[in-house]
């Protein structure tokens, strides 16, 4: 009768282990595959002629480079935003004939759209 009652404890602490073990790795999982959105920007040039749009995107950890973006062209990229803990910024700066901008692609906290679009022309 012993020896049943201790493979009886055995059992309840086996079972016990996996079921916290499915316990702990359930919410993690789920974390995990929320973690990133997909975020996509594109610039696009509408300038009449043959007036290239100079592009340049950057962000605190990656920094794209500049761009020249023909006219009827399009310049687009997309990247996966750290949704806990991020503070994903992209920031652009163009420049066409003699002007020169700078403009916030995109911000984290600002949840409107996952996508975004920025044209120049008339």
């Amino acid at each position: 009768m012993t020896c049943l009652v201790a493979i009886t404890i055995i059992h309840r602490a086996i079972f016990a282990a996996v079921v916290l073990q499915a316990t702990i790795l359930k919410p993690h999982h789920h974390f995990t595959a929320a973690k990133y959105h997909e975020a996509t920007i594109h610039v696009t040039n509408r300038m009449s002629g043959s007036m290239a749009v100079i592009v340049h995107c950057r962000s605190k950890d990656d920094d794209l480079g500049a761009r020249a973006v023909e006219a009827g062209a399009r310049f687009g990229f997309s990247f996966g935003q750290n949704v806990v803990g991020g503070g994903t910024v992209f920031w652009c700066k163009a420049a066409f004939r003699d002007r020169r901008l700078s403009f916030t692609a995109f911000d984290e906290d600002d949840h409107s759209s996952y996508v975004k679009e920025f044209e120049f022309g008339p």
